[in-house]
Formats: structure tokens, sequence, C-alpha cells
């Protein structure tokens, strides 16, 4: 609270981050600029720099412009305040719980702000896993409305989703980095690569002894079978991935009080976040804001897509806002290839079309009371027509 006061500090700290050396247009390479009053995140360019028409350039460039921030209506020195609660909260905090701290109008918002910081939580340039890995594949129960709280517990697969996970193992029962996903099945194929996206080749591969992991290229596996007369506990004989489900299902449960499968994946890089930077409290400020990796900008449509539900009620404004003609070629694929006429829609490519801009047909501006009496009391009297004063001018 005392480094980010308001929003002009805020400013200030994304162009340190940006510009280590000064302002720099992208546009042109000019080194002087100003930042807008109304807006402290936005520069513009003083139009030094050389631009091909000869110009000067006075392009304005947004701070927050490639992260997460990108296009938003909340205020910057909240999106601080929120990446430094989830960055440095111990148990994770809620979209509900964010709404009452920030003091935003909505849930939606709230909800909005936290997946963007999800997405920011992975590094697609972050290393593989090296050295000893333990492997597992655990069960979430998937509870609805009506179900109860407690469905019990075992492999079963109704009514539950399914995670597979995987941990780095040091030296004196510590453990490293972590890697979660949701999988469909606990197939070969997708249990198999899991296991080659995630460790790179000569690492040591500890799983529970099912034939799922056989036949790992390059790397070595050490199968522990489980259940064997006299087996020890799983959570003994592999306890760095059981330490990384107990966390993540007690986390799940108390935070969120239950999972769905939509979104699944977005919690998931979540708890992965947390339990690769648990002890960088640092830095977890600049990597949620997206500074360090450039992040495509991303929407609320984006995240959440387009829903049965959402079709259903928008069918027809749709099919009123799309051009005929595109319109009938989508019916007809659709027909044709028994498809839901909004999905061949979307793929269809858009024409693209040129609007020319009319003159306007009044002033923009409205006329001042003093001209206003002016032109009245000037043209008190109607004018006479022009052709009369025309033959008044002209001889016979």
């Amino acid at each position: 609270m005392e480094d980010f006061p308001n929003d002009y500090a805020c400013a200030e700290y994304l162009e340190r981050k940006r510009w280590p050396g000064g302002f720099a247009c992208p546009h042109c390479g000019g080194r002087r600029g100003w930042r807008l009053e109304a807006r402290p995140w936005v520069f513009e360019c003083a139009g030094d720099g050389d631009t091909q028409d000869g110009r000067r350039c006075r392009r304005q460039t947004s701070l927050i412009a490639g992260t997460v921030m990108h296009g938003t209506h909340i205020p910057i020195r909240k999106w601080f305040i929120a990446a430094f609660l989830v960055a440095t909260h111990s148990n994770g905090i809620s979209a509900l719980q964010l709404q009452s701290k920030l003091g935003l109008g909505s849930y939606k918002s709230a909800w909005l702000l936290l997946h963007k910081l999800r997405r920011a939580m992975v590094n697609p340039d972050r290393e593989k896993l090296s050295g000893t890995v333990e492997i597992d594949e655990t069960f979430i129960p998937y509870r609805k409305i009506s179900d109860p709280i407690d469905l019990g517990s075992g492999n079963w697969s109704t009514n539950s989703l399914i995670v597979v996970g995987a941990v780095e193992v040091k030296s004196g029962r510590k453990f490293g980095r972590i890697r979660l996903k949701k999988i469909c099945r606990t197939a070969r194929v997708e249990l198999r690569q899991f296991v080659l996206d995630n460790t790179v080749p000569g690492t040591d591969v500890i799983t529970d002894g099912k034939t799922a992991y056989d036949e790992l290229d390059g790397r070595n596996h050490f199968p522990k079978n489980l259940s064997e007369k006299n087996a020890l506990p799983a959570h003994i004989q592999l306890p760095g991935i059981h330490r990384v489900f107990s966390n993540m299902k007690r986390f799940s449960m108390g935070v969120y009080h239950g999972l769905r499968e939509k979104h699944l994946d977005a919690y998931l890089n979540e708890i992965e976040f947390r339990w690769n930077r648990r002890r960088h409290f640092q830095t977890n400020l600049d990597t949620l804001l997206g500074l360090g990796v450039r992040h495509r900008p991303v929407t609320y449509r984006d995240i959440v897509g387009d829903t049965s539900e959402w079709k259903v009620l928008h069918r027809k404004e749709i099919y009123r806002a799309v051009d005929p003609e595109r319109l009938k070629a989508a019916k007809l694929i659709a027909k044709a290839e028994r498809r839901d006429a909004l999905d061949v829609l979307a793929e269809l490519p858009r024409e693209k079309r040129t609007y020319e801009r009319k003159s306007p047909s009044r002033p923009i501006l409205a006329m001042r009371p003093e001209d206003k009496r002016r032109v009245t009391r000037r043209y008190a009297h109607p004018p006479k027509p022009w052709w009369t004063e025309q033959q008044v001018m002209c001889p016979a």
C-alpha cells in the first residue's frame, strides 16, 4: 500500500519495467514523450523520431498493452493489490473474497480478474522437470448441487475428475517443482504423453507400477508394486506426489468448495504457481502482472466460450447481425455436415468492408444563444426567392 498509493505510482513502476533507459516510442523510436493526465499508464510521443511519411508521430502507447491488464476498465492500483493478494495469500483467495477486498461492483469483474491472473501464472517457456520425479494420478470428486458433500473415496470413475501429477524429489525429503494436468482417462497414451512433455531425457521416473508407464523413451523407469503382499501404503512409498495431491484437494475444498471440469486446468495452474513459488514472494508480482512474459490478451468470451445456453438466447440476434449471403452459406454447410449453423458461421471467413465517411447534415456543435438571436433578427421576414432578384437585376 505504501509503494503503490495511486495509479501514478503504478504507472511509474510499469514505466521502469518496460523502459529501463527511459521512454522509447515503439512506432518511431523517439525518446521524448509525456504521460496523459487522465490515464497515467498511457504515454504520447512527442514526434521526434523518423516516420515513413515524414509527419510527427504523436502516437499513444499504453504501458499495460500485452500484459494481463490489457484493455481493462478496473483501476491499475486494484490490479496491483489483487496480484499481491493472490501471490502472498497462503491458502488462496476466491473471487467473492477478492470482490469485497477490492471494492469491485460485481462478482463477474472479480472472477474475470482472477482468471486473467491465472493465465499469467504459466510460463510457456518454462523448463521441464529433471532428476528424480514421482508421478501418479488421483481422482477428484465432482459434486453437483443435488449431491451430498461426501461422495466417498477410492478409484471410481463416476462423478470424478482425473488429475495426473509429477514432482521433483530432492535430497533430505525435500521436493522441488510440480506439474499437474487434467486427463480424460488413465490410458497409456495420455499418461505416457504427460511424462514425455514434462520431463527431460535421462530423468528417473518413479511410479506405482502401472503398465501404462512402461517403455518411456529416454527415461529410467522405477516402478513400485503397491498391490503386492505386505507392501507399504502409497503415501509412504510415494510421499512427494501424495503430499501434492493432499494440498490440492484441501485447497479446492477449502477455498472453492469443489472444482468443476470446465476451468479445472486454470485452478491446477494456480496450485502449480503456489507450490513452485512458495518461497519467492518478491518476484511473484511481476509474474502475475505479465511483465516478464508476454501473454496474448484475453476477454471474458475467450475464457468462458460460447456455451449452449448463450447460443440459444442469442441465436436470433446473431442471425440478424450477419450478412444474409454468409448466413445462407453457413446453413447449407451445416445441413450437409449435420452441424450447428453457429459453429460453421464462426469458421467462415469474413469479408472486409469499407465505409465512406459522409459529411454531417448539421453542425457538430450547437449554435450559441447570441448567434441564434442574431440569425432570428436578421430573417424576421422571409427572404425573397432568388428568381425574383434575378428578374429585377437583369434587363428585360
